[in-house]
């Protein structure tokens, strides 16, 4: 049986500008936090400057900024979402539903919109996992978009020359979703379910961390569930040696400017990372994210193996889910493109 491209590492050129816009994002709100004394919720921000890169993918500077934007305040509301939705019996899980729906409809139009909706999405699903959050981290994720906003800004005039656009943008997105015959229902329901059922399973197992079932599914799940079997594949290998490199980073390293420098080298690694193949890229994703949206286990009485062990098997039970769909996505495929080809001839 041949082996899939995609799992031989391959090697292309380190992109510097990115690398240099990793360090502005991602540091710049963790320097903030160190001179005023407020490390844990400006980790926050650092998560949200590390979102940045994956939502620019060069071109238009307005668009690029425009795509921030969009991303940065549609995670504050959505994280705020998250909080309140305790406040109502059953209002989280429709919640939850609405954003899933969004999500899934954005995908296939193109990266930028497809990270902007999956990113809004996660905001929800930890917002919705820590309640009692301070109003304070809202303001540093704010500050972590300004920073990757920053960061373009930068990287234009130290370059003086627009980075050529390497994925699909806004604009783009905007034309293929008005293109479409259909309103992409398949998938959404599709995707929807496997978000939903991610996230009770999570909660039915007690997991220390349930949300990242369900975020590890919605990272993983792609338009082609081709493409997810093979992603899930190197998402796992890559997330268990990043959950590894996390706790070994959460065991050793106690001082707050340590943790940052460690953070900010993380985000520096990505671009590397990338340049060689999807799952040697995760490892640093993981142990980066990890570490910002659980650093209150720092304080906390978990150990770092029991920290390791738990990002493992919630990552395992997510890519099991993941497989699964994907697998029974994959035989009813067939039916529905036959079913939707008649509508595609009529226009509808």
């Amino acid at each position: 049986m041949p082996i899939h491209p995609a799992l031989i590492l391959q090697r292309t050129p380190i992109n510097r500008r990115r690398v240099l816009r990793a360090v502005i994002a991602v540091g710049l709100p963790l320097a903030i936090a160190l001179v005023r004394g407020e490390f844990l919720p400006a980790v926050y921000g650092a998560v949200a400057g590390f979102y940045t890169l994956f939502v620019d993918s060069g071109g238009d500077t307005g668009e690029r900024l425009a795509a921030i934007l969009y991303m940065t305040v549609g995670m504050l509301l959505a994280g705020i979402a998250g909080v309140a939705g305790h406040l109502v019996p059953g209002a989280s899980l429709l919640l939850l539903i609405g954003f899933t729906a969004v999500a899934g409809w954005l995908q296939g139009a193109g990266s930028a919109a497809e990270f902007i909706g999956k990113y809004w999405l996660i905001a929800f699903l930890f917002g919705d996992s820590a309640p009692d959050l301070p109003p304070l981290c809202g303001t540093y994720l704010i500050v972590g978009g300004l920073a990757g906003m920053l960061a373009v800004l930068a990287d234009l005039a130290i370059t003086r020359r627009p980075e050529p656009q390497s994925a699909p943008m806004l604009r783009d997105a905007a034309r293929h979703l008005l293109r479409r015959r259909h309103t992409n229902g398949a998938f959404t329901f599709y995707f929807m379910v496997l978000v939903v059922v991610g996230y009770i399973v999570g909660h039915w197992l007690g997991l220390t961390r349930a949300y990242w079932v369900p975020l590890t599914i919605v990272i993983v799940t792609v338009y082609d569930p081709r493409h997810s079997i093979h992603k899930l594949i190197q998402r796992l290998a890559g997330s268990l040696l990043g959950a590894v490199l996390g706790a070994l980073i959460v065991h050793f390293v106690r001082a707050e400017w340590a943790l940052a420098l460690c953070v900010t080298l993380m985000a520096a690694w990505l671009p590397a990372a990338q340049a060689r193949n999807y799952w040697v890229a995760v490892i640093p994703i993981t142990a980066l994210v990890m570490v910002l949206l659980d650093f209150g286990i720092l304080r906390g009485s978990l150990s770092a193996t029991d920290f390791a062990l738990a990002r493992m098997a919630d990552t395992v039970v997510g890519c099991v889910i993941c497989g699964l769909g994907a697998m029974m996505y994959l035989r009813l495929l067939p039916r529905i493109e036959a079913a939707q080809s008649p509508k595609r001839r009529r226009g509808i």
